[in-house]
C-alpha cells in the first residue's frame, strides 16, 4: 500500500525530548566554538548553520514541515556555498527516512545530493572527493538505519495489531463456548429437572397408585435424561465434543422434540393440539432455536402456567420462512411456585436475532403465546 506524500509517523515522546536535548546542546556548544575562533567563521555561514540546526527540531512535532525546512535551508547553503552543516543533513536523512513518507524522502535526499555536488564542485571548495565519498557513505548508512528502523517498527505495530485481533477472537470464542455451555445446562435444569420437581410434588398430593406409578416413571426418564445431558456437557468442557452453533442436541429431530413435549405436557392433564407438515426439513441452525422454542415454551408451561389445559402448537413454511407458533390458556398469576431466571427467553431472542428472524413471548388476554419466525436462507 502505498504511503501519502505528506503522511508523517510521530516521534514518541522520549525521542522528542532526546532530540530538543541534542538540537540544544549543539547549539552551545556551535556558539562556543564560533565565539572562541577568531571570527573565522562569516556571519552568512553561521546564520545558515544555526537556522538549519533550529528547524530540525520541527521534527518532534511536525516531521514533513521540518523536512521542507531543512531542505530550504540546504538550497540556501547551497547557494552560499556553506558546507559547515554538510554532515549534519547526512545524518537527518535518516530521520526523514523515519518519520516521513519514502516520496518526500525521496526529494530530500535529492536536494541533499545537489547541495553535496554543488559544495564539491565550488572553486572555493574545502571539500576533496574522498571526503565527498566519505559524507555521502555515511548519508547512506543514515538512510538505511532510518529505513531499517521504520520497518521494524511498522513490523511491531502489525504485530501488535494482529495479536489485538487474536486475543479478541479468543475472547469471543470463549464467550461463545460459555454461551453454548450455559445455553446446555439451562435446558438440563429448566427442562429435566422441571419434570423431577412437577412430579416429585405429585407423589406428595396423591396417593392414586396409577399416578405415582406415572410420576415416578417421569421421574426416573427426567433424571436419566438429566445425567445424560450433564456427561454430554462435561464432555464439552473437556472437549470432547465439538462446540459449533450447528450441533443439534437429543432429541435430534423435530418430531423427536414435539414428541416428547406432547408427552410431558399430557402427563401434566394438558390437552395438546398439534399442526405441523407431515414432512418438514429444514437447514439445522432453524431447526436448533425451532427445538429450543419448544422444549422452553413446554418448561415455561409447566413451571408457571400450572392453570393450563390446552396447548397449541402450530408450524408452517411458506415464501422461505418458518413460523412457529405456541399458545396455552393459562389464568394469569397462577404457577408451580419453581424459580425463574428469564434466561431462556433472552438466548431465544438473541439467538433468533442472530439468525436475522424474530421471537416474541407475551401474555394475551387468552393466555401466552409464543411466536418465533426465521429465514430458511442466509
Amino acid at each position: 500500500m502505498r504511503t501519502p506524500f505528506w503522511e508523517y509517523r510521530p516521534l514518541s515522546p522520549w525521542a522528542r525530548r532526546a532530540l530538543i536535548v541534542l538540537i540544544a546542546v549543539t547549539l552551545i556548544l556551535d556558539s562556543l566554538f564560533r565565539a572562541t575562533n577568531g571570527g573565522a567563521t562569516s556571519v552568512v555561514s553561521a546564520v545558515v548553520t544555526t537556522s538549519a540546526t533550529v528547524v530540525v527540531a520541527l521534527f518532534a512535532w511536525r516531521p514533513t514541515i521540518a523536512t521542507l525546512a531543512v531542505m530550504a535551508a540546504s538550497i540556501a547553503a547551497a547557494i552560499t556555498g556553506v558546507s559547515d552543516s554538510l554532515l549534519a543533513g547526512a545524518a537527518i536523512v535518516g530521520l526523514v527516512a523515519f518519520t516521513c513518507s519514502p516520496a518526500l524522502t525521496a526529494v530530500y535526499a535529492a536536494v541533499w545530493v545537489v547541495w553535496l555536488i554543488v559544495v564539491v564542485a565550488g572553486h572555493d571548495a574545502t571539500f576533496q572527493p574522498l571526503g565527498a565519498i566519505v559524507i555521502a557513505v555515511l548519508s547512506l548508512l543514515s538512510l538505511l538505519t532510518g529505513v531499517a528502523i521504520r520497518q521494524q517498527s511498522e513490523r511491531a505495530k502489525t504485530l501488535a495489531t494482529q495479536l489485538e485481533a487474536t486475543e479478541r477472537e479468543v475472547a469471543e470464542q470463549l464467550r461463545h463456548e460459555r454461551d453454548l455451555i450455559a445455553d446446555e445446562l439451562h435446558d438440563i435444569v429448566a427442562h429435566e429437572i422441571t419434570i423431577v420437581a412437577l412430579h416429585a410434588a405429585v407423589l406428595e398430593r396423591t396417593e392414586d397408585s396409577g399416578t405415582r406409578t406415572q410420576s415416578q416413571t417421569a421421574i426416573r426418564e427426567a433424571a436419566v435424561q438429566a445425567l445424560t445431558d450433564i456427561r454430554r456437557v462435561l464432555g464439552m468442557v473437556r472437549g470432547e465434543e465439538n462446540l459449533s452453533p450447528e450441533r443439534v442436541p437429543a432429541p435430534d429431530s423435530l418430531e423427536g422434540a414435539l414428541a416428547t413435549s406432547v408427552k410431558e405436557l399430557r402427563s401434566a392433564g394438558i390437552d395438546v393440539q398439534v399442526d405441523v407438515p407431515e414432512e418438514v426439513r429444514l437447514p439445522n441452525a432453524p431447526l436448533l432455536a425451532l427445538i429450543r422454542v419448544i422444549r422452553e415454551s413446554a418448561t415455561n408451561v409447566l413451571k408457571h402456567a400450572t392453570g393450563a389445559r390446552h396447548v397449541s402448537i402450530s408450524l408452517r413454511v411458506e415464501h422461505d420462512w418458518v413460523h412457529l407458533r405456541i399458545s396455552d390458556d393459562s389464568p394469569p398469576a397462577h404457577t408451580a411456585g419453581l424459580p425463574s431466571s428469564g434466561y431462556g427467553i433472552v438466548r431465544l431472542r438473541e439467538r433468533f436475532r442472530v439468525f436475522g428472524g424474530s421471537f416474541d413471548a407475551r401474555r394475551e388476554p387468552e393466555g401466552w403465546v409464543v411466536s418465533a419466525a426465521l429465514p430458511l436462507t442466509a
